[in-house]
């Protein structure tokens, strides 16, 4: 009931921004493409709606002019709309004269207070802050409001996750087309929970991420069902499987039949691997198999990748009772946009009992108290 509540109060506040009485004289603000895999793409996209748009009161656009998902923007083909595949983000449309009127911001090191009566604003992408060395906007933080925070923190692990997977989700609404399709493909793939989500992000991100065998993954998968076990409870032990390298999936199949994977069928993958990701059909695939992942009862997952944490703050939004940790991450903990210490957000959490300190002059900690990370890296465990 809480989790139905805050959601409610989040999309009332997204439908009064996004759908003001007057199109042509709301304010406005224009988020650019970026030029990435999709789930990097929702990840700006949300950046985007909070810091900007929901922080200030203005309703965001999209530029869809360069978006590569777009027919003959990168191959011909792409989606012809963005509304082929998603609900409009608003009723309202970006005209020629808000392109062409749009002040763009930042657009130097010293323009960083926000003027509230410019009528069109254009955002500038993160990346393409950081590439100029310029300095963010003083209003750029993903902080959840005060109140729905205390209102959350009761009920959910990551409450910032779950604020984060309210508004990627609120942006890439499917439309009836495809949301038949995914539950079509739901009862076709026999999907039923509890199940664990299991995602193997290669390819080209090979180079920027560290890989890991599929032994490595199946002990965080054995993990979770041996807990299951524990509590009695006896399951048929179902993993739905996503990886852009399929031929991962006989491997694992051969090596684990103990085990029932569920993944979509090898040619599904193979166009939603990196050579052809700006497709029309890649995208479809996308959107269903991230959305199945995040509906799974635990993931197993890489938070280095976007998808990975894409996939978990949709979980957390899906489900409306996370008072515990429902992933497993193979590499980075679960952070925000990017591991520049002013991108992140709050690791606040909720102490689940009394711990005295055995210290002089420690901190002892009693049950309720909410403690913050001080530490801008995710491979550090120590909490202040």
């Amino acid at each position: 009931r809480q989790c139905q509540d805050l959601t409610e109060i989040v999309r009332n506040r997204l439908d009064y921004l996004q759908n003001p009485a007057n199109c042509s004289t709301a304010k406005k603000l224009i988020c650019d493409v970026w030029g990435a895999g999709m789930g990097s793409v929702v990840h700006h996209w949300v950046c985007c709606l909070i810091i900007y748009a929901y922080n200030t009161n203005r309703t965001m656009f999209i530029d869809l002019r360069e978006w590569p998902y777009l027919q003959g923007v990168t191959s011909k083909d792409g989606v012809k709309h963005f509304e082929d595949l998603f609900q409009p983000i608003s009723k309202c449309r970006l005209t020629d004269y808000d392109n062409k009127t749009a002040i763009t911001w930042p657009i130097s090191k010293s323009q960083l207070i926000y003027n509230h009566n410019i009528s069109v604003i254009r955002i500038l992408a993160i990346g393409k802050i950081y590439l100029d060395k310029l300095k963010l906007p003083q209003i750029f933080h993903f902080a959840l409001p005060t109140k729905l925070f205390y209102r959350t923190i009761d009920f959910k692990y990551q409450p910032i996750a779950c604020w984060i997977g309210l508004l990627a989700k609120h942006i890439i609404r499917p439309n009836d087309t495809l949301q038949q399709f995914s539950d079509q493909s739901r009862k076709k793939f026999k999907f039923q929970s509890p199940i664990v989500g299991l995602h193997i992000r290669r390819t080209d991100k090979r180079t920027a991420a560290k890989i890991f065998n599929v032994d490595q993954y199946m002990v965080k998968v054995k993990a979770f069902f041996n807990r299951l076990a524990k509590q009695s409870i006896q399951i048929e032990k179902r993993v739905f499987l996503i990886t852009d390298e399929p031929w991962l999936i006989n491997q694992l199949i051969k090596k684990y039949p103990d085990y029932h994977f569920i993944h979509p069928p090898i040619k599904q993958l193979t166009a939603s691997t990196f050579t052809s990701r700006y497709s029309a059909i890649h995208l479809k695939y996308f959107i269903r198999d991230l959305f199945l992942l995040a509906e799974c009862a635990y993931l197993v997952v890489t938070m280095s990748s976007n998808v990975g944490r894409l996939a978990y703050e949709l979980h957390e939004v899906i489900y409306s009772q996370t008072k515990s940790k429902h992933y497993t991450s193979l590499d980075d903990d679960y952070f925000i946009q990017g591991l520049y210490r002013n991108l992140q957000a709050p690791k606040i959490m909720q102490a689940n009992q009394d711990c005295r300190s055995n210290i002089l002059n420690g901190i002892s900690i009693v049950e309720g108290d909410l403690l913050d990370s001080c530490i801008s890296s995710n491979h550090s465990n120590t909490m202040y």
